[in-house]
């Protein structure tokens, strides 16, 4: 992957390639009958699929000054972004939040 430092100074963005992600989640629940209905108890039921598409997944994480001169701290958590096409045809591209990750300093 690649990093780069926003022009102002305040964002760190590194990528790195991925395989992609697929998460499926199922949710069931029920009506209960309402009293004054003939109508059975109903049971729902619905699955939904969250997917990162295989190529660049991007984080983003605040960048501030460090307390010596020449160095930076950077913040505990970020976020993480693919780019998705939209428009007509596809020309044009947005990023779209896809998850958080944490940042675990290795002071050794």
């Amino acid at each position: 992957g690649q990093w780069k430092l926003s022009e102002d100074g305040k964002m760190l963005r590194f990528s790195m390639h991925t395989l992609g992600y697929t998460r499926t989640v199922e949710t069931k629940g029920s009506i209960q009958k309402i009293y004054w209905s003939n109508e059975e108890e109903k049971t729902v039921q619905t699955t939904t699929s969250y997917s990162i598409p295989p190529g660049l997944v991007y984080g983003d994480i605040d960048v501030k000054p460090g307390r010596q001169p020449g160095t930076f701290d950077v913040g505990e958590s970020g976020l993480l972004r693919v780019e998705q096409s939209s428009g007509l045809f596809g020309i044009a591209s947005k990023m779209v939040p896809c998850g958080r990750f944490v940042l675990k300093k290795n002071t050794d």
